[in-house]
């Protein structure tokens, strides 16, 4: 992250959030159909040629730097922005809320629930084809749906989409 501090930006910023498999990539292309830059863990790892997740930490961690990178030259050119990641922890888009406040924006988080049966279903129909379609393990994406923990009004504004 950016040591960078008190610089504003008229960017608007929309943390996509939701367990694998809930429809957040979907539901994110209806901003960049507007205007907006998505910025995507998936899209980055398929550049890569990595299909399925979990990644290896360093990869992941280079991924990670790369879009912290990208994320921060975008908010300086005052590009609206969509994290598709699922900011699966508190402790994640807090970091992220906290990073954001240094440009003097506060982002609106949208929070994708969908059933998990669903969510399981469309995971086990994924063949890492394309970069939407990043492969899990039925025991891995069950995992991340059972630990996933739910935005509050406490990390600010929070838009409930129900999946489908």
């Amino acid at each position: 992250m950016s040591n960078k501090t008190n610089k504003l930006s008229t960017s608007n910023v929309i943390l996509m959030c939701g367990p694998a498999g809930s429809g957040k990539s979907t539901f994110a292309k209806k901003f960049e159909s507007k205007g907006m830059t998505i910025l995507s863990y998936d899209k980055e790892s398929f550049k890569r040629g990595l299909n399925a997740h979990p990644l290896p930490k360093e990869i992941e961690e280079d991924i990670k730097t790369y879009l912290d990178k990208k994320l921060i030259e975008l908010l300086e050119q005052n590009r609206d922005i969509v994290l598709d990641y699922s900011f699966w922890s508190k402790e994640m888009r807090m970091e992220y809320i906290s990073l954001l406040k240094k440009y003097n924006i506060t982002p609106k988080i949208y929070f994708i629930t969908t059933p998990k049966e669903v969510v399981m279903e469309r995971i086990r129909k994924r063949n890492g084809n394309h970069e939407n379609d990043i492969m899990l393990s039925d025991e891995m994406a069950s995992l991340y749906y059972d630990h996933f923990q739910a935005p509050t009004t406490e990390e600010g504004e929070v838009i409930v989409v129900e999946g489908y």
